[in-house]
């Protein structure tokens, strides 16, 4: 009867392990396995049954409780929605913000060995997605895309960043601990320091960010930690260093991008085929430093340009953009005059580019990241001269910002509901006559606004106590996997709705019940002089 018991709890430990190295390592390649991984594990608790261990586990542990708030507040706020259907939905997708930490938190807990398995299998599943994403951005697969973000095909860009950040410390933290083989200890260094040179390839600004700001974090707190001087030193003239070199860097790029490079005396009004120019010497638009309307002769433009490629001068671009201004853009950048003679010039890279909708030069030029950062002081600049910032990354999201905090507004105290937050944007958007057009308007990009738009200030605060307080009940604060998944979340949320999609949803929940209610220690008590100083056992039960 013994050896029964035994082998039936072996045989569903060994299910729940599959069911969760499943989910994880699915979460960056496919969001339909990783669901019904979901699925599974919730069949394999009802099925395993001890419903009565399981409940004094939950009546013991008020945290995981809490933490149901997040889901909770959202289920009240029905009671005032308009549109239930979309409600409803709403609350399908957060269910594993309901599930997951009641499964993992009432389960017999993990121990290191597991612990390393799961996160092995995130850390797999990652690297792969970046593989997959870099042979298409080098293109080695030969899909073709227009945009950086539809490298990542499996799921958000924004939130493919994220776990590649997660991975990137998950392998610090064992790659610190001592007694690693050193190869083993060489192995993790070096597939982190890929993830990293990954991240700016991938030109997620995001992920770059979040990955400078835990970097920094980790090295302060553990850094200045350790008992060797030299250690001590490196962290603060690194932690010195990096963010003046940042500024440094940012403050040469901004110079670059307002170099004058063109004078506006002494115009020639002909071109060589002798046709009038157009000048517009009160528009200081510029791309690379040279004006974009003057030197321009639309006449020649169009006929060369119907010479060399088949997509019509007055139509659009691959990206959907006025083709037209895609080219005189391109042709400024280059110094080149809007002209026959200056489409002449083109090499088919160039007009490749043209079509795909790349407007500038610099997008052949090496420095992928540098790329990123002109596209941001472009979209900057452009919006502060009243231009349009629909399909502006950066931009976009302070119109998005703009008329979320209107909403909130008119109803802080309970919100529109959970259902009626998509219709209250898109009313409010025709009231404020937003520039953007329909396509990109969207909500507001910040998961923290977003609680308050949908539950108001009363739901928003209830939403953060569960986010904040487990942590603390659970004696997680001190847990570096806790931490840092939990700093990654909470950078995302300002930029992003993590919370309201199917993936984001997905990847909050397993790892912040993973971190926080599975019964695993994850920080470690001070034993060795290494910079991370750590339990050599690794992750023990609590």
């Amino acid at each position: 009867m013994i050896r029964s018991d035994l082998s039936k709890d072996q045989i569903f430990r060994g299910l729940y392990l599959l069911a969760l190295f499943v989910l994880l390592v699915c979460l960056p390649l496919s969001k339909y396995v990783a669901s019904a991984a979901q699925l599974f594990l919730a069949i394999v608790w009802l099925a395993e049954g001890k419903f009565v261990t399981k409940w004094q586990r939950f009546r013991q542990r008020p945290a995981i409780a809490v933490f149901m708030l997040l889901y909770l507040v959202h289920l009240v706020g029905l009671a005032w929605t308009a549109d239930l259907s979309t409600g409803l939905h709403d609350l399908k997708i957060k269910l594993p913000l309901l599930g997951l930490p009641l499964i993992l938190g009432t389960i017999d807990p993990l121990n290191h060995r597991e612990l390393k398995m799961v996160l092995g299998g995130f850390v797999v599943g990652v690297l792969v997605g970046s593989l997959i994403s870099l042979s298409i951005i080098l293109g080695i697969s030969h899909v073709e895309y227009l945009d950086d973000r539809q490298s990542s095909l499996f799921i958000s860009h924004i939130r493919f960043a994220l776990m590649i950040n997660l991975a990137i410390f998950i392998l610090a933290w064992y790659a610190a601990k001592p007694g690693l083989r050193i190869w083993h200890r060489i192995l993790l260094i070096a597939t982190g320091l890929y993830l990293v040179g990954f991240l700016f390839i991938f030109k997620s600004l995001t992920g770059v960010v979040v990955v400078i700001i835990g970097g920094l974090i980790v090295g302060l707190f553990y850094g200045l930690r350790s008992r060797e001087l030299l250690v001590r030193w490196f962290v603060i003239v690194s932690a010195a260093t990096l963010p003046l070199f940042t500024v440094l860097y940012l403050t040469n790029q901004v110079d670059r991008f307002y170099t004058v490079r063109e004078s506006r005396e002494q115009l020639d009004n002909k071109t060589i085929r002798g046709n009038s120019y157009y000048h517009d010497l009160q528009n200081s638009e510029r791309e690379n430093g040279y004006f974009v309307w003057q030197y321009l002769c639309e006449p020649e433009l169009a006929e060369a340009w119907s010479v060399v490629s088949e997509l019509p001068y007055d139509g659009r671009d691959l990206k959907g953009q006025e083709l037209k201004y895609t080219l005189i853009r391109y042709l400024t950048s280059l110094g080149l005059r809007k002209d026959a003679h200056g489409v002449s010039q083109l090499t088919e890279e160039d007009i490749r580019l043209i079509e795909k909708g790349f407007a500038s030069s610099i997008y052949r030029e090496p420095g992928r990241f540098r790329i990123k950062i002109y596209e941001l002081i472009w979209e900057l600049d452009h919006y502060r001269k009243g231009g349009n910032p629909g399909g502006h990354s950066v931009t976009q999201r302070l119109e998005f910002l703009r008329t979320g905090w209107a909403i909130f507004a008119e109803q802080p105290v309970v919100g529109v509901g959970t259902g009626d937050v998509s219709a209250a944007f898109a009313s409010k958007y025709e009231e404020l006559d937003s520039m953007l057009p329909p396509q990109y308007r969207l909500r507001a990009h910040n998961q923290f606004l977003t609680f308050g738009i949908a539950v108001g200030l009363v739901g928003g605060l209830l939403s953060l106590i569960a986010l904040f307080m487990p942590i603390f009940i659970e004696k997680k604060h001190r847990s570096y996997l806790a931490l840092m998944f939990l700093l990654i979340s909470l950078l995302s949320m300002l930029n992003e709705d993590t919370l309201e999609t199917q993936a984001g949803v997905a990847f909050f929940a397993v790892f912040y019940a993973l971190f926080v209610f599975c019964n695993i220690k994850t920080h470690e008590k001070p034993r060795s002089r290494a910079t991370l100083q750590g339990d050599s056992a690794g992750p023990r039960e609590c």
